[in-house]
């Protein structure tokens, strides 16, 4: 009830004092609505935007991850890194991530795998997911956040949203006081080398002479800028002008800016300067495109694009399940954003293994 809700603020406020560096000083600097917040991945993509709104608010921010430095260097400063409290994400320890979890008044939970290798599965990811909000139930989080997909159904033929739908009915019924769910389809900005599909697109597009498309080229994906991103998690948790909202709240996390596929790198091509034809001839199946790419990854020792991620981008599914979100319209621009950082995008190629796998 509101009374176990009190408290458990209370309990969070009192472990940001003690958790802080700097104690008693730092705690005397703190927000007085002070509350301790989990991320998954606080130091990686999204998180690290997501930490700086809230460690700006004052909160306390708990970092779920092996990362304990971050993928870039903005936009947290080092001050803002030092106030972090990291511990990793160890699924199979449940006692010690349930012990950090208690005291958290909210959990964002953005955790997933990029690739199905080494053994691993979507379907696995989705079991992990389920137990990470069995542990918040227990633990007495108030509020999760997860991050599924557009369009995302259990029964999809696609396995790594069939795997984001089933940690979404997971979270649905796991009896927590309050959830929402955020719907992306995929991630821009800040930087070129945050944005791995763009930019290796645009590495391809400066390198080679000809750009090939599966299919016809004229299927859509409606992405959102990480800080649009990072504003509608921030919002969701509870922590926006409009206070928690309903206690469950699902949501489209897409950007104004829905190109065909031909749109799309048409416009990476011009913003980069590339003379390569790219066309989409309609007899090319995603396996033959992804076929196509074989030898960029032995060139590189990374996945440019695999199977699922192309059929994935071919299927209809990369866009607003409910278009008419206002919000939507207010976020900003890829083709804007594309066209403004087309200086730098594909000078250097970005590894998905190294960047998803490796520490």
């Amino acid at each position: 009830g509101g009374g176990a809700r009190v408290a458990q603020r209370q309990r969070g406020a009192v472990s940001c004092a003690r958790e802080f560096r700097g104690g008693a000083a730092m705690a005397q600097s703190m927000h007085p609505g002070c509350r301790r917040v989990a991320i998954t991945g606080a130091l990686s993509y999204t998180g690290r935007y997501l930490a700086k709104r809230l460690l700006d608010e004052g909160h306390q921010v708990v970092n779920l991850s092996r990362r304990t430095a971050p993928l870039a260097p903005t936009p947290l400063s080092k001050a803002d890194v030092a106030k972090v409290i990291t511990h990793p994400l160890t699924f199979e320890d449940k006692s010690k991530l349930l012990a950090v979890l208690q005291g958290c008044d909210v959990l964002f939970c953005t955790y997933w795998i990029r690739f199905a290798i080494g053994g691993d599965s979507h379907a696995a990811a989705a079991d992990r997911c389920k137990a990470l909000f069995e542990l918040a139930r227990e633990a007495g989080v108030q509020r999760v956040v997860f991050t599924s997909h557009t369009q995302a159904t259990e029964d999809s033929p696609y396995a790594y949203i069939a795997g984001k739908a089933q940690a979404a009915a997971a979270l649905r019924e796991v009896g927590l006081p309050s959830y929402a769910i955020a719907r992306p389809c995929g991630i821009f900005g800040d930087t070129p080398g945050e944005s791995i599909l763009v930019n290796n697109a645009a590495w391809v597009l400066r390198r080679l002479p000809l750009f090939l498309l599966a299919n016809d080229g004229s299927s859509r994906f409606q992405p959102i800028h990480v800080r649009d991103f990072a504003e509608l998690l921030f919002e969701l948790g509870g922590f926006g002008a409009r206070g928690p909202g309903p206690a469950a709240q699902e949501r489209d996390a897409c950007g104004p800016d829905a190109p065909t596929a031909l749109e799309l790198f048409n416009s990476i091509g011009k913003a980069v300067g590339s003379t390569a034809t790219i066309a989409a001839p309609g007899f090319l199946s995603t396996s033959m495109v992804t076929a196509l790419t074989k030898p960029i990854d032995w060139l590189t020792g990374d996945i440019l694009l695999d199977a699922d991620d192309l059929n994935l981008l071919c299927s209809g599914l990369t866009v607003a399940n409910q278009p008419g979100d206002p919000a939507i319209a207010k976020r900003r621009s890829l083709l804007r954003w594309i066209d403004e950082v087309g200086p730098q995008l594909g000078n250097d190629y970005v590894s998905s293994i190294s960047r998803y796998y490796k520490r």
